[in-house]
């Protein structure tokens, strides 16, 4: 079976390190570039180059047309990223957090012309626990007052988190009581709180390791590798090619 030639932009943040700790989990994936402003002390697997944002956006270096990009950096970065990806469109994984309402319809739009999966969290739990939200009965949403409290590192930029928005929308959007917390090395906790008279719900999603989020990075971008162009999800990548 052909490897998954992966270029990781991003890659010196926490998950980008966090994924390339991962890769030899996945001998199907080949990083064959890692874009950020310098190398790190972690390094790059053989055959795998570092380049710069601007020497990706100015064509310094062979990209093979049927690689994946995974997005992982912060959102001033994707937007350069997606002016590259417009011109030169890719198979496209954007899990960065944080875009605004402009940058989320380009990537959308991006799916017109390549295969682009659009998460915010990466994690097998995450995807469990928004299916149970989707059951939720409609009319548990209007007797249950909703709360949802999410926690994360004190270096988080975004708040609320991608994925607390995410989890609110699937219920009563801008009914959900959001409440962040930016403290410690916590890597993510989402609990979802349904109380009434007498009686308490919570639905809760920890993560402890941040390799759970890069695990769901190389899979899905193997998941890309070959598909037409079209906006994918995340629960599609867990059933299969």
């Amino acid at each position: 079976m052909a490897q998954t030639a992966i270029l990781l932009f991003g890659a010196t943040g926490r998950m980008g390190r966090a994924v390339r700790a991962c890769l030899p989990e996945f001998p199907e994936a080949r990083l064959i570039g890692c874009v950020a402003r310098s190398p790190d002390d972690l390094g790059c697997p053989k055959g795998c180059s570092w380049m710069t944002p601007e020497d990706l956006f100015a064509g310094r270096g062979e990209l093979p047309v049927d690689s994946v990009v995974i997005d992982v950096s912060l959102a001033a970065g994707t937007a350069r990223l997606l002016d590259w990806l417009e011109r030169s469109p890719r198979a496209f994984l954007s899990a960065t957090t944080g875009l605004g309402q402009a940058d989320e319809a380009r990537v959308e739009a991006l799916g017109a012309r390549a295969p682009v999966l659009r998460a915010r969290n990466l994690s097998v739990g995450n995807s469990v626990a928004e299916g149970m939200l989707r059951s939720v009965p409609a009319a548990a949403r209007t007797l249950l007052e909703v709360d949802l409290v999410e926690h994360h590192h004190s270096a988080k930029r975004d708040a609320p988190s991608g994925t607390a928005l995410a989890w609110a929308a699937l219920l009563r959007p801008g009914e959900v009581r959001i409440h962040s917390i930016r403290s410690g090395t916590a890597a993510g906790t989402h609990r979802m709180i349904f109380a009434g008279a007498g009686e308490t719900l919570e639905i809760v999603h920890t993560v402890s390791d941040r390799a759970v989020f890069a695990r769901g990075a190389l899979r899905a971008a193997c998941f890309l590798r070959g598909k037409p162009p079209g906006l994918y999800t995340l629960e599609q990548t867990l059933a299969g090619p």
